[in-house]
């Protein structure tokens, strides 16, 4: 072999391996872009912080419950623009979560992502998401779907609820239509998520 071919095999090799790292380099952004980090919250009480990561873990993987939302990406953006703004305050004991005030609507062009953001939301600290049932004849705290009250399940079926209120589909409907003050489409909506995202629910269990 040459000296000259041995130079242009070099340089082949050579810009064969800038490319391969480019393209990595690549995929390695678009994963970013596709999954949003976790967040990490400080001076947060822990069973917030706690269910939010456990619904981070479940939305940022490819499932049926993460495709609910819109993928991986959608769900992640929207479930760290939500839990944000997310604080703890007594409530009346039939209500788990609460959100209030005007919505603010979110457009993402580049992802032709919606959804909105209410000025408050607030999650009941003497409710579901936070407390046992000690009597176990008791009303409240009540179950949320089929799990107990203050369990690890619980806690993450009332965030996804919430977050099924946050994302428009394809046809600017919101995932799940909005319940207010009606205990009975409320419940509803808790089991339509609980059926969407059932296996990893009890795999909390």
């Amino acid at each position: 072999m040459s000296v000259w071919t041995s130079t242009i095999a070099f340089l082949l090799l050579l810009l064969q391996a800038v490319q391969t790292q480019a393209q990595q380099t690549i995929i390695d952004n678009v994963a970013q872009e596709e999954s949003p980090r976790r967040l990490v919250f400080r001076n947060r009480d822990w069973d917030l912080t706690s269910a939010y990561s456990d619904v981070f873990k479940i939305l940022s993987q490819q499932n049926g419950c993460s495709s609910f939302y819109g993928g991986p990406r959608t769900a992640t953006t929207v479930l760290n623009g939500f839990v944000t703004s997310v604080k703890a305050q007594p409530l009346a004991p039939e209500v788990s979560f609460q959100m209030v005030g005007r919505p603010r609507l979110i457009r993402d062009p580049a992802t032709r992502l919606s959804y909105r953001l209410f000025e408050q939301a607030m999650v009941n600290s003497n409710g579901s998401f936070y407390l046992r049932r000690v009597d176990a004849m008791g009303r409240f705290p009540s179950d949320v779907g089929k799990f107990a009250p203050g369990s690890r399940a619980a806690r993450v079926l009332i965030l996804l609820h919430e977050l099924g209120h946050l994302i428009q589909d394809d046809n600017g409907e919101w995932l799940l239509p909005d319940d207010g003050s009606d205990g009975v489409r409320s419940r509803a909506n808790t089991m339509r998520i609980q059926q969407v995202c059932r296996k990893e629910l009890d795999d909390l269990k």
